[in-house]
Formats: structure tokens, C-alpha cells, sequence
């Protein structure tokens, strides 16, 4: 009996300590944005950045005026439904660092040219805008 309740209370640590998914003010939420392991880290201001969507490359592109900040989402093609998973790279800066992943990612959301972008395997959640 010892053991048993030993072994339900690790469970009940591992469980309480699993860091959550996608969150749900993530999906409630519009503003570009790109948030890793539930942390963002760029947040799109329209007074200090500049955005740009190239549709030739499936690329969106969120930076501040100096690009000394961004993040850019490329995309092997852009989803047009809810649930529709395709492969891509994310690059972001963080300090004086530059990040790179390759991953798969799920539209969770479409709204008037926005598209929530979600990688659970490496926890990437991302907001970009398709221009015209």
C-alpha cells in the first residue's frame, strides 16, 4: 500500500509540474506576436515595428524599426482551414542571440487574414497577418 501511494504522489508532482499548452489567452488573444514555451518574446507594437508578408515564400516577417528585434515564420504553405498542420521555420532574437526551428505547425485559429500558428512539439505559438 506504501508503494502505491508512493508511486500516485510522483505521479501527482510529474503531473503538477508539466508546463501547460497552448494557452487559452493565446487563442483569445489578436495581436502578432510569437510566444515560446508560454513566454512572448516579441509582441508586435505598430508605434516601433513594421510587418511584411511575402506570399512568393509563404514568409511573414514582424520587426522593429531597427530590426535589432524579430521574428519571421516561414511556411511550405499557408493554411486556409482550422486544424491544417504544415511544415515550416521560425527565426527569433532574443538579446544578441538568433534562434532557428524547424517544425510542424497546426492552425488553431483564422480570422480576417490572421492566423494562429501553433508547434506543440516545441511550444511555439505564433501570430502573423497575411497583407494584400
Amino acid at each position: 500500500m506504501k508503494k502505491v501511494l508512493a508511486i500516485l504522489s510522483i505521479l501527482c508532482l510529474l503531473a503538477a509540474c508539466r508546463e501547460p499548452d497552448l494557452s487559452e489567452e493565446f487563442s483569445a488573444g489578436d495581436d502578432l506576436r510569437l510566444e515560446i514555451k508560454g513566454y512572448t518574446v516579441f509582441l508586435y507594437n505598430p508605434l516601433t515595428c513594421q510587418r511584411g508578408f511575402d506570399r512568393s515564400s509563404n514568409e511573414f516577417r514582424i520587426h522593429t524599426d531597427n530590426m535589432s528585434d524579430f521574428f519571421i515564420v516561414r511556411l511550405d504553405s499557408i493554411p486556409v482551414s482550422e486544424g491544417e498542420t504544415t511544415a515550416g521555420t521560425v527565426s527569433w532574437t532574443t538579446g544578441d542571440d538568433l534562434h532557428n526551428k524547424k517544425t510542424s505547425f497546426e492552425a488553431i485559429k483564422l480570422e480576417g487574414g490572421k492566423i494562429w500558428l501553433w508547434s506543440s512539439s516545441h511550444r511555439i505559438a505564433a501570430v502573423v497577418e497575411i497583407l494584400e
